[in-house]
């Protein structure tokens, strides 16, 4: 992992972001969106770059069964701490079957892997372990650059029968939900 990133992550933790201000509104918004896109619990859910957990404990207490996937260590064992069934792993190379999650949320590493190539491994990898007909939600900060890519690269988009578009805010943040299906 990027050095950087994590020096990032030791200074300004990813505990309490989404608990106020512009991140509560992104928090509530989200959880609105996924209420309305992920199937039914018990489903499977794969939280790739989940950080320290605030969307897998969510899903998990509504009765989703949730791994968390993220390469800081320290966001791990805070995840591991709230009761999620939390490893260490690299969006661009995860460490699970294929076709083994009813839903992939892959809405932390996208705002770190500006890389075209390194999104559609990340890309790659979540519709890899998504079953037929599961649903893959990525999201994006508008603000990082080269943002634009993860919605317009042709490659990303081969990836995906269709997208959703959907800002996760009004006027808040840049952060953009995409839900995609693969093609069964």
């Amino acid at each position: 992992m990027d050095p950087d990133i994590l020096a990032y992550y030791d200074r300004k933790p990813e505990t309490d972001r989404l608990a106020a201000g512009p991140g509560l509104i992104e928090r509530v918004r989200t959880q609105h969106i996924l209420r309305r896109v992920l199937p039914p619990p018990p489903a499977r859910v794969l939280d790739v770059g989940g950080a320290t957990g605030v969307y897998a404990t969510w899903l998990a207490g509504l009765g989703y069964s949730v791994r968390l996937v993220d390469p800081v260590p320290g966001h791990v064992a805070a995840a591991r701490d709230s009761g999620v069934d939390a490893v260490a792993g690299d969006a661009r190379a995860l460490a699970e079957p294929d076709a083994s999650y009813d839903a992939v949320l892959l809405m932390g590493p996208l705002y770190h892997l500006t890389a075209p190539e390194e999104r559609l491994a990340a890309l790659g990898e979540a519709a890899r372990v998504v079953r037929p007909g599961g649903v893959v939600v990525e999201g994006v900060a508008g603000w990082v650059p080269g943002a634009e890519a993860a919605f317009t690269d042709e490659r990303v988009l081969a990836l995906v029968a269709s997208v959703e578009e959907e800002p996760a805010l009004v006027g808040a943040s840049a952060h953009i939900l995409a839900i995609a299906t693969p093609p069964s």
